[in-house]
């Protein structure tokens, strides 16, 4: 606020179209908050992505186990191969899915950086 006043007492005491300079400094100022305002909103994107891809990867992980303790316990049972077949199919589908996820996410990442900047 002080800057804004001391800008316009001297813009006010020089000759010409002080007016019209103060406007541009002004549109200026606001162009720059802008940005430093859409700069902050892009880091939060980014830190809000890469704690989603976090998460993913630990939720991958216990996944995984609860898989693995699953196949375990069905292998002591003895159920069929055909059973255990489905089950590695359904896995590698449920595979595609998360990629798909993942590259969707890094389009969707990459528009955001892009469109900002």
């Amino acid at each position: 606020m002080k800057e804004a006043q001391e800008r316009a007492e001297l813009l006010g005491r020089a000759n010409g179209d002080s007016a019209h300079v103060l406007r541009i400094f002004d549109e200026e100022a606001q162009a720059m908050q802008s940005v430093h305002n859409s700069k902050r909103m892009l880091a939060d994107s980014i830190s809000t992505g890469a704690a989603i891809l976090s998460k993913y990867s630990e939720q991958r992980e216990r996944l995984k186990r609860a898989q693995r303790k699953a196949l375990d316990v069905l292998n002591t049972v003895g159920l069929s191969n055909a059973v255990l077949r489905l089950i590695e199919r359904r896995n590698r589908f449920d595979r595609w899915i998360k990629y798909f996820g993942m590259l969707i996410t890094l389009v969707i990442l990459y528009f955001l950086v892009r469109s900002s900047g």
